[in-house]
């Protein structure tokens, strides 16, 4: 980690999706609802979580838009004056004893509070007297982002910061305390709110780059008038793709927008849907997908309305071992998902579109597509990306979890969901892998999916179809190898005739 990881200055990304939820329909809250074997202890939790501040600077940084008033510029990241942990870490107890489902009815009450703005953009909540999936008592551990402050994979690696490798240990899994010394001097205390009005100077400079490369693109043009063009013409097909407005829903069914959410979540065996991608020729998250378009089949199925293909929204991560964990890095790619009613031939197609989209320019275009539009006033950008998302009918997430079994402040994390913000879409389906199981969070708009909990049985049915894919060439693989095993039958014996 360098000094320059956490740039005083908003990047481009995070600047549109702090500006956009003007909209309340385009709120970019992360929710992470953890389960714990116990409750965890409470002063050891507050000392790691002022640990993690000097690490993570964000966490103790408020969001100061530009003061010339000329509409443009980055906004900067400043130093919260009177920060006090206490305001961010709380204790919660719920009525009775609750169970998972309760703990996600609460979580999802938090996550439609929009942020104060006048504080750090994040609240962690210890829940405790939770009834655990197998009747045990434990915890729950909720964690609410701005999403301008980290993408999922950052926010998975915030939280190594808070995590140790057992019950006793007194050192965090991931400690960069060290390196976070020398962060925290440069970026976390370096700039005051008045600074920010040289994010307009930045914006002109940007301006004064962008000129810049246009001349250096005429240039080469004169020496390859055919190649240049052609290289522009790819470019700005695949940047319209990008951009395109939808102007509604594919779903019948899906199409009220809200920003009233509900909560659902279920299990998957990661070994399983994994076997699932490679026997029909993709890969886990191609496997995730198709359970996903599986399940919206059934769920259509039920209320009797047929669908052919819906839209998918698509987060692409570009992010590179240097960047910033205080950044989002991701590429949105929304394309149209053939709704299939096998799921073998459903993997397979989703497959190819997914490369396409992986291998195409588009994700290279993404830093210069968000650095031109973060350019623009909120007036301007939050109509432009209304326009992109909110007749989405899904999203579907895919973050790497832990793959080992981790503790906080002295509790073991049972299972870990998150819930990724719906964006104008009908719901989101957010796999986080965790020590090998998939925990899969469904984040679904109340106006959009009005019955969740028919929702979340229909993707589970979806998510059972993609693993008996896995199980068919389980079953194939167990018979061949009894038939191996199974000694050689003889033939019986020839009889012959006396005197033969």
């Amino acid at each position: 980690m360098s000094t320059t990881d956490f740039s005083s200055r908003m990047a481009p990304a995070d600047s549109i999706l702090w500006r956009i939820e003007s909209d309340a329909i385009l709120r970019s809250t992360i929710t992470a609802v953890t389960l714990l074997d116990r409750e965890p202890d409470w002063q050891r939790l507050r000392r790691r979580v002022e640990e993690a501040l000097s690490t993570f600077p964000r966490l103790q940084q408020i969001v100061s838009e530009p003061r010339l008033g000329l509409g443009i510029g980055m906004p900067q990241w400043v130093t919260a004056p009177h920060f006090d942990v206490d305001d961010h870490l709380v204790r919660v107890s719920l009525p009775g004893t609750p169970d998972l489902q309760a703990v996600l009815d609460y979580a999802a009450h938090e996550a439609m509070v929009g942020f104060d703005r006048s504080r750090p953009l994040w609240q962690f909540t210890v829940i405790d007297g939770v009834q655990m999936p197998d009747g045990r008592p434990g915890a729950a551990f909720v964690q609410k982002y701005h999403h301008a402050l980290a993408d999922g994979i950052a926010s998975v690696q915030l939280a190594l910061q808070l995590l140790e490798a057992t019950r006793e240990a007194s050192v965090a899994v991931a400690d960069l305390r060290q390196a976070a010394r020398a962060t925290s001097r440069a970026a976390s205390g370096a700039t005051s709110p008045g600074e920010a009005a040289t994010s307009e100077l930045e914006a002109v400079r940007a301006l004064s780059r962008t000129a810049v490369r246009g001349a250096r693109i005429a240039a080469r043009a004169a020496r390859d008038p055919l190649g240049t063009a052609r290289a522009l013409s790819e470019d700005l097909r695949w940047g319209a793709r990008l951009l395109a407005p939808v102007s509604q829903p594919l779903s019948p069914l899906m199409r009220g927008r809200s920003s009233n959410l509900q909560f659902g979540a279920f299990d998957v065996d990661l070994e399983e849907l994994r076997a699932a991608g490679q026997r029909a020729g993709g890969s886990l998250n191609d496997a995730f997908l198709a359970a996903v378009a599986a399940g919206l089949r059934r769920y259509h199925d039920a209320h009797q309305v047929s669908v052919r293909a819906l839209r998918m929204t698509l987060p692409v991560s570009i992010r590179r071992p240097e960047d910033s964990l205080g950044t989002n890095r991701f590429t949105p790619v929304r394309f149209v998902v053939p709704i299939l009613p096998n799921v073998g031939t459903s993997i397979r197609a989703l497959s190819a579109i997914v490369r396409e989209w992986r291998s195409g320019p588009a994700l290279g275009l993404t830093d210069g597509l968000a650095r031109a539009l973060s350019m623009l006033p909120t007036s301007a950008v939050t109509p432009v990306f209304g326009s992109m998302l909110k007749n989405v009918d899904f999203v579907a997430t895919n973050v790497p979890g832990l793959p080992v079994p981790l503790y906080l402040a002295g509790a073991e994390l049972v299972r870990q969901y998150a819930f990724a913000p719906p964006s104008g879409s009908a719901l989101n389906v957010a796999l986080l892998s965790h020590v090998g199981t998939c925990c899969i969070g469904v984040n679904m708009d109340k106006a959009a999916v009005r019955d969740g909990a028919e929702m979340v049985a229909a993707l589970k049915e979806g998510f059972s179809e993609v693993l008996a894919v896995g199980h068919r060439r389980e079953r194939r693989r167990a018979a061949g190898t009894a038939k191996a095993a199974r000694p050689p039958e003889r033939a019986p014996a020839r009889r012959t005739a006396k005197g033969a």
